[in-house]
């Protein structure tokens, strides 16, 4: 009855031949594999392999099946074989890496690079970071690196991390706020009150460590290298600087954003802010004062064009200022303002030059290609007036004597203990 019914029906026949091609291919599926060995009483014989987490305990005759054996601790077999032993599991995992799998009868121990590092051969590397401009797109896994691309118009990364994306700008009006100075793609949009200090805001740094900072006070601080006050702790600096002190606010701020170099500096900064006033402390801070208003004044520098900024962005050593950057300087700032701020962007990218010593390397490279007098004239008169200030000087005379009290301290410390 059964047999008519599937022969009259079509798809009744299907489904009994797949259901019996599945039924074979099951049976097939369970069959363990076979491999040949030669019994010295019979003759050559197909006998069954182990299966993973055992080995040959016996080999099987003509009247008796393989017999097969649980692998011992610490050793593992992963696929069916024919082995009277199973294979040792590796003992530790390499230098910097982690145990991904503890080692049991049918796998091996499994290790992978510690967090923050990937595999490169046989090695694990430490996950690279992406630069000023470039936001991270992917993160670094224990078999790959990070993976950074640049920033999309509208977006801003700082560099120097291995997992931040690039960051959208602020949107001032949406805080009630003018735009000061537009971002670009290693700085967020400035906000702020349309005020008289709205022209003053487009010629500081791009990044918050650095607000403020200016040509002739980075020339000062820079000379101020060779006296290593970063290897000063920051309270004892504070409390050695004479007139009205810092806030300690204001210094636990500078100790979370800033590096031990730029603590130093933007410390400096606040203290001559807070006494610009004091009549005894006028030397050294209306010295740099001085310099700044003699800078700024330079009449052959305000009507630099966009052309001009990059002839003196590629003439500048280290590492060169973004076009972009450049670019979004013309479009912010005052022209009397471009060079200013060219040069702030050239010293944040490279703290670690002098300044004045950059300028010289520039004018030689600008010569060479003849670039225009106003140019030259310029720059030299910049040049000329950051390098003759004594306010550098008179810093260091503050600094020396402090500095001997304090190696004279750690010189005695053991005495008086």
């Amino acid at each position: 009855m059964s047999a008519r019914i599937a022969n009259s029906n079509p798809a009744m026949k299907l489904i009994v031949l797949f259901t019996a091609s599945l039924s074979w291919a099951f049976q097939q599926q369970a069959l363990p594999p076979k491999y040949q060995y030669r019994d010295p009483v019979t003759s050559d014989l197909l006998c069954d392999q182990c299966p993973p987490g055992t080995a040959v305990k016996r080999h099987c005759t003509a009247d008796a099946p393989t017999e097969c054996q649980p692998c011992p601790e610490r050793h593992f077999a992963e696929n069916w074989h024919w082995g009277d032993k199973c294979q040792y599991c590796t003992s530790v995992c390499k230098e910097r890496q982690l145990v991904k799998q503890q080692c049991n009868s049918t796998h091996d121990q499994l290790c992978e690079c510690a967090p923050g590092f990937h595999l490169v051969v046989e090695f694990c590397i430490t996950h690279s970071t992406c630069p000023p401009g470039y936001g991270v797109t992917a993160l670094g896994t224990p078999v790959s690196d990070t993976v950074c691309e640049h920033c999309p118009a509208g977006h801003f990364s700082a560099g120097g991390s291995s997992t931040e994306p690039c960051r959208p700008h602020g949107n001032c009006s949406d805080l009630g706020l003018k735009t000061l100075r537009w971002g670009t793609s290693t700085s967020d949009s400035l906000c702020g009150s349309q005020d008289k200090t709205a022209a003053l805001e487009c010629s500081r740094h791009h990044t918050s460590c650095h607000t403020d900072v200016t040509l002739c006070e980075e020339a000062v601080f820079q000379s101020l290298a060779s006296l290593r006050l970063s290897s000063v702790p920051l309270e004892r600096l504070l409390e050695s600087l004479p007139g009205r002190r810092v806030d300690r606010k204001s210094l636990e701020r500078l100790k979370k954003a800033c590096s031990p170099q730029q603590q130093v500096l933007h410390l400096l900064r606040l203290w001559r802010e807070q006494n610009k006033d004091q009549d005894k402390l006028y030397g050294i801070i209306q010295g740099v004062n001085h310099c700044e208003r003699k800078v700024s004044r330079c009449n052959g520098l305000k009507n630099l064009t966009l052309d001009d900024l990059l002839k003196v962005t590629d003439s500048l050593p280290g590492v060169k200022v973004q076009q972009e950057d450049i670019r979004a300087v013309v479009s912010t700032c005052l022209p009397r303002q471009y060079i200013l701020q060219l040069l702030h962007l050239w010293k944040t990218a490279n703290f670690e030059l002098d300044l004045v010593k950059g300028l010289s390397h520039s004018l030689r490279v600008l010569r060479s290609q003849g670039a225009p007098r106003y140019l030259l004239k310029g720059l030299k008169k910049i040049s000329r007036i950051i390098g003759t200030t004594s306010a550098h000087k008179m810093y260091e005379k503050m600094f020396v004597s402090m500095l001997q009290d304090e190696l004279c301290f750690k010189a005695h410390k053991p005495l008086n203990e």
